[in-house]
């Protein structure tokens, strides 16, 4: 089969309208944890995007979706994500937008100093450098021992932890599973999850809370989607830089629904973790380039 030629302005396109998905995710996730129980949000976030899975029957068929070599590994991988997003989403009922993403950035930081330790890949100095001005930025965000400390921001420093192991399982796991499939698991086992507590946490939602449910968990499948085909369309190092745009997203999307504005230090804070990200991609590049030259 010819190998897809690969279009980077159309993956840096599909990266930001991923950024945009997620924002809507985590928009109404916030709005709706504010009226409903966390177990209710969560267990609609993913039952919402298992019926969206469903797109995929016509060309798949169920046999195919369900189709795969790493059972456990999927399974898995979905319980932890569910973690991830419980994480989130306390975060998201105590803390602005803009603020949790900025500490949440963090975890492609921690990606690349666990695959040191993890996957015996190796980095150079200034991409160590990097590294740690990301979690300089973070420290100016969350800023202990300053009187500003949000006892919430241990959450989404958790969730980036949580995101490193699975952003490695998946760098694990990519060859020879579709994306239908890996979005089928995940959904899959976050519905198991919740269905199991969610009649003990129960309040029935008006129509207006249905439809701000309906369309949490498709922007959670569109989010995932779009994040496949950027990475598909172009490499990782062009487009993944381009995820940190969510907290261009994060920003108005909090003032405007919520009233969130971020202080001075959460826009210093996410503007070096966004600088050191970028610069670790960067140099990350630059040595695959020298490597292959």
């Amino acid at each position: 089969m010819p190998q897809r030629p690969l279009r980077p302005l159309l993956g840096i396109g599909l990266m930001i309208a991923a950024g945009l998905s997620f924002t809507v995710l985590d928009g109404s996730a916030k709005f709706l944890v504010r009226s409903y129980p966390l177990v209710e949000v969560v267990w609609a976030r993913y039952v919402f995007s298992l019926v969206t899975v469903g797109a995929f029957l016509p060309r798949h068929g169920l046999a195919g979706l369900v189709r795969t070599d790493q059972p456990r590994q999927q399974l898995g991988r979905g319980f932890l994500i569910l973690s991830t997003t419980l994480l989130m989403f306390v975060a998201l009922r105590f803390m602005p937008l803009a603020d949790t993403y900025a500490i949440s950035f963090v975890a492609p930081l921690m990606v690349a100093a666990a695959s040191v330790l993890l996957l015996g890949e190796t980095i150079g100095r200034n991409q160590w450098l990097a590294i740690l001005g990301g979690f300089a930025g973070v420290l100016v965000v969350v800023r202990p021992g300053f009187g500003a400390f949000s006892w919430a921001a241990v959450f989404p420093l958790l969730m980036a932890v949580g995101n490193v192991v699975v952003q490695l399982m998946t760098r694990v796991m990519s060859g020879g599973e579709r994306a239908a499939t890996t979005m089928f698991y995940t959904s899959l086992a976050g519905s198991i999850g919740m269905s199991l507590l969610v009649p003990f946490f129960w309040v029935t939602p008006g129509p207006g809370a249905w439809a701000v449910m309906m369309l949490m968990g498709a922007a959670g499948f569109g989010g995932q989607l779009l994040l496949f085909l950027a990475f598909r369309a172009a490499p990782a190092s062009v487009v993944a830089p381009f995820s940190y745009t969510q907290i261009l997203w994060a920003i108005p999307a909090g003032w405007l629904v919520f009233g969130d504005l971020p202080d001075a230090a959460t826009l210093a804070g996410g503007a070096i973790v966004v600088a050191s990200g970028l610069a670790l991609a960067q140099l990350g590049r630059r040595d695959r380039m020298a490597a292959r030259g």
